[in-house]
């Protein structure tokens, strides 16, 4: 073998040593590149990734690196895989990448070991606000017809989230194609997710429990059907995102295709194609108020209504989509039907009368759709068909949320709303005849006329808008239109025109419209404060109404206060008859008519002279100076001296009695085991009883029994310290 020459030899050692060289560089560049392609650098490296690596690093899934889940576990670790990630990369540098990046992530990566594992399928969990949910039948059956993943529900392309929950792919298939405009049945029923809600709501000023319509079997639709908006449909558009190949667009209508490939076969989001559908509870009464008055003012045109996510009844004509009225967008039924139901929908939230506070209906405040009271079809079969259908309030309905107790409260309120209506209608016409035939050149005409405008309006929305749909405001609109007519006539110099068999229901609202057909009996008398007041009087004899003392909105509570009696009791013209109904105590002591076993009662010097209101101003504070200012109208200045003189002497007697029981209690503590203990014990009951007697009766209206009276309570509290201190 012929040896080379020196200088080629050198060169061939240098040669092998980069060759070598070359290799070592490139197993370290090919080691750095496997590794790079397990890194989420590598895919954070490309600038349309960095939002969705933005994402990840903030999810629950930031220690997990992206081939964990983008990769299958039986090909992770592959040259194959490996293959793809470094292809990415070269296509990055070309700039031949997708600017539509996809990714699928299968089953298999979320449920192996050491992650979520098999045993997520087994058994409920609660997400969110309460939300039961079991994964094993989403992904162990199939749904809908349909085989789902797990990245059906954990999104994997919402900006700002990575692999978290996106409900409303859950709303999509719950509740696509399960609500009309009267009905609402979502996949598996509401409780399927929620359970009932236990304890009280508060909607609005109304606190409401679930429990009795749960034991009466009433649907969640009665009151939520309008808890869902959007239609989930999926636009022709919508495709042409993703494809452009006129032979894929042709199979648009080949669903169950399409569900196979694009679901099962490649993992991806439902959201993807479909429109979303939003579940959640209307707005705030106030907000979703303006908003319905808004869409009945406006109703949607055709495009509005094909597209709408509105929860009320579309009210276009359900035109076929190839129908040239539809296609061209020339009918707008809008044209003629205006504003309909604005009325209903006004007498029902209790607002837009005239005179009138806003008296929200119950039934309004706790969200009861119009559904559940109209379920009785108006038409027959035959001529719905060119007609359409309406639905008629029916008796069935309030039986089957209230029950028995509401039987017959439908017809009630029909009967007392009719007569009330008749009674006012008949004097509303009345008056503007008079109003016109006679005094039309009165001067004050135009305001008398006014009144008379008022009340027509008050009469016509509690025709039109149908009274029964919020009886108690129906009844306040018609008791103000009534006052307006007398202040049209006494406007005039005119005495108010009255009318025969006038049955306004005078102001117990409650107790005519509802409490006598439920059976529910109004007590007779009531505690206010210190105070026994007659109930029931306030109705029947003063015509109070029974929102003067209690709230409109919130049953059962009591909104007065001392100001409130006030305002009625101490006015101008009140006569003595009204200060006895809430004073009769101090009444009794003044006319020595009170009960007691103290004395013998008198009754006071001036009671043949006077009453209540002879000594008090009912129209000025109760002060002493007030008092004595009266005196001086039928006594010298000298009587103040007498006046001031009983003050002082019944306050000492009150003073020097309370001492003396105080110590005889304080001694029946120490020494109960005193065989006199029982004994004092009933005299210092007694003491008490006669000096409150004094103290609530006011010992000022009745001076010599008030001396008695005490006289005999400080009797009384001595014998019983002299019992105990021996």
């Amino acid at each position: 073998m012929t040896e080379l020459p020196p200088t080629r030899r050198r060169r061939m050692r240098v040669f092998l040593l980069a060759v070598g060289a070359c290799v070592v560089v490139g197993v370290l560049a090919l080691g750095g590149l496997y590794r790079l392609s397990s890194s989420p650098l590598l895919c954070n490296s490309c600038h349309i990734m960095k939002p969705y690596v933005q994402a990840w690093k903030a999810s629950k899934h930031n220690n997990v690196t992206c081939i964990d889940c983008h990769y299958p576990p039986e090909l992770r670790g592959t040259i194959w895989v490996k293959y793809q990630a470094l292809a990415q990369v070269a296509k990055w540098a070309t700039q031949t990448y997708s600017s539509k990046p996809f990714a699928e992530v299968e089953d298999a990566s979320c449920l192996r070991s050491g992650c979520h594992t098999t045993r997520l399928l087994e058994g409920k969990v609660t997400f969110k606000r309460g939300i039961i949910f079991d994964h094993g039948p989403h992904l162990k059956e199939e749904r809908r017809g349909r085989q789902l993943r797990c990245t059906s529900c954990h999104s994997q392309i919402v900006v700002g989230t990575h692999i978290e929950v996106t409900t409303t792919t859950c709303y999509l298939c719950h509740f696509k194609g399960m609500k009309t405009a009267r009905e609402f049945h979502p996949l598996g029923g509401c409780t399927v997710c929620h359970t009932a809600p236990k304890g009280d709501i508060k909607l609005g000023t109304i606190a409401f429990n679930h429990e009795s319509m749960v034991k009466r079997n009433v649907g969640c639709e009665k009151c939520h059907l309008n808890v869902v908006e959007g239609d989930g449909q999926a636009p022709r558009e919508r495709c042409v995102t993703c494809h452009n190949q006129p032979e894929k667009l042709q199979r648009y209508a080949d669903t169950p295709f399409i569900h196979e490939f694009h679901v099962a076969g490649h993992h991806i989001e439902c959201t993807r194609c479909h429109s979303e559908i939003r579940h959640t509870l209307p707005p705030p009464i106030g907000l979703s108020m303006s908003g319905l008055l808004q869409w009945l003012a406006e109703p949607p045109s055709v495009e509005a209504a094909e597209t709408s996510t509105q929860a009320q009844p579309k009210r276009m004509l359900p035109l076929p989509e190839s129908h040239p009225a539809v296609r061209d967008r020339e009918l707008d039924c809008k044209a003629c039907h205006q504003a309909t139901h604005r009325g209903v929908l006004e007498m029902y939230i209790g607002m837009g009368g005239k005179g009138t506070p806003m008296i929200p209906g119950h039934m309004f405040q706790v969200r009861v759709e119009c559904v559940a009271c109209h379920v009785e079809p108006g038409k027959n079969q035959a001529s719905e068909k060119f007609a359409g259908r309406t639905f008629r309030p029916s008796e069935r309905a309030c039986l089957g949320c209230h029950g028995a107790r509401y039987k017959g409260m439908l017809e009630r309120w029909n009967k007392t709303i009719a007569a009330m209506l008749t009674a006012v209608n008949a004097k509303l016409l009345s008056v503007e005849q008079a109003l016109h035939s006679t005094y039309r050149t009165h001067p004050q005409f135009a305001k008398a006329w006014k009144f008379a405008t008022d009340a027509r309006h008050n009469v016509e929305f509690v025709t039109n808008g149908k009274g029964v749909h919020n009886v108690f405001f129906a009844a306040d609109l018609l008791k103000v239109a009534d006052g307006y007519l007398d202040q049209s006539m006494a406007t005039i110099g005119q005495p108010p025109l009255s009318v025969a068999d006038e049955t306004l229901v005078r102001g117990g609202y409650c107790a005519v419209l509802c409490h006598d057909q439920a059976g529910v009996r109004a007590p007779d008398e009531v505690a206010f404060g210190v105070e026994t007041i007659p109930h029931v009087r306030h109705v029947t004899d003063f015509g109070v109404t029974c929102t003067a003392c209690h709230s409109a909105e919130r049953h059962k509570a009591v909104t007065a206060t001392k100001a409130t009696c006030l305002g009625c009791h101490h006015r101008a013209g009140n006569d003595n008859e009204r200060c006895i109904a809430c004073h009769k105590l101090q009444n009794a002591f003044f006319s020595g008519t009170i009960r007691t076993e103290a004395v013998e009662p008198t009754p006071s010097g001036h009671a043949q002279f006077t009453d209540c209101v002879g000594c008090h101003n009912v129209q000025a504070k109760h002060t002493r100076q007030a008092v004595a200012a009266r005196c001086l109208g039928c006594h010298d200045t000298t009587y103040l001296k007498a006046l001031a003189q009983w003050r002082k002497e019944i306050g000492q007697g009150q003073a020097e009695v309370m001492r003396l029981v105080k110590k005889g209690e304080s001694s029946l503590r120490r020494a109960s085991n005193n065989p006199k203990a029982p004994e004092a014990r009933l005299l210092l009951k007694a003491a008490k009883a006669d000096l409150d007697l004094v103290v609530k009766a006011g010992g000022v209206h009745n001076p010599e029994l008030a001396q008695a009276v005490l006289g005999k309570a400080k009797a009384s509290a001595e014998r019983a310290v002299n019992l105990l201190d021996r």
